[in-house]
């Protein structure tokens, strides 16, 4: 109990990790899809994003002038997008759990609807965990496990903003299956596991 309690009570240092995320080689370009690096509009020294260790940030464009967001945060202790998007001032809603094939890997994610005047979009997202795809719940028990016992771990939230309507939203969540199916191709096996669990 005492362990429990010093872990949460007292003051974290900025998160640090195995830093895998600089160790990926995501393509700015593959398939149809191209892409501009938007990492720069992170400030990773802001006390905001204190449990952010480093952060991938890019969109990307297909020929059909298609376009997402495509995040990967690496951090120590996430929360919900909806906490985010909610203080901006976008109403949400939750989707359906949509379904990912990666490669021979088949996994599901969350998504919400976002929306305020003048903006809205779906937002898929998971959590990985040491190359393993757990839920909020599953994702706070790690944490207090790692926390605990001091241990480093890798843990990856992988994110993705695609711009629609209420009208268009499969089209969206089919955009975001069609861009990790193509992605997954263009990497190597054993890196696949850190982004897409094992």
């Amino acid at each position: 109990m005492a362990m429990a309690a010093a872990s949460f009570l007292l003051p974290r240092s900025k998160y640090r990790s195995p830093d895998i995320l600089s160790k990926l080689t995501i393509p700015p370009a593959f398939s149809y899809w191209r892409s501009q690096d938007i990492s720069a509009s992170f400030n990773p020294n802001d006390l905001r994003y204190n449990f952010i260790s480093r952060v991938f940030a890019r969109e990307y464009a297909n020929k059909y002038r298609q376009r997402l967001v495509f995040l990967i945060l690496d951090a120590g202790n996430f929360h919900n997008p909806k906490v985010c998007y909610g203080s901006s001032g976008y109403s949400s809603r939750d989707l359906p759990s949509p379904e990912f094939k990666a490669g021979s890997r088949t996994f599901k994610a969350q998504a919400v609807y976002f929306e305020k005047p003048g903006e809205s979009q779906v937002t898929v997202y998971w959590i990985c965990i040491n190359q393993r795809i757990v839920d909020w719940i599953g994702q706070k028990w790690l944490e207090f496990l790692y926390a605990v016992l001091n241990k480093e771990k890798t843990g990856l939230m992988v994110r993705m903003d695609i711009p629609c309507t209420a009208q268009t939203i499969d089209s969206a969540l089919k955009l975001s299956r069609e861009f990790i199916s193509q992605l997954a191709a263009e990497l190597p096996s054993d890196q696949q596991a850190y982004l897409f669990g094992r």
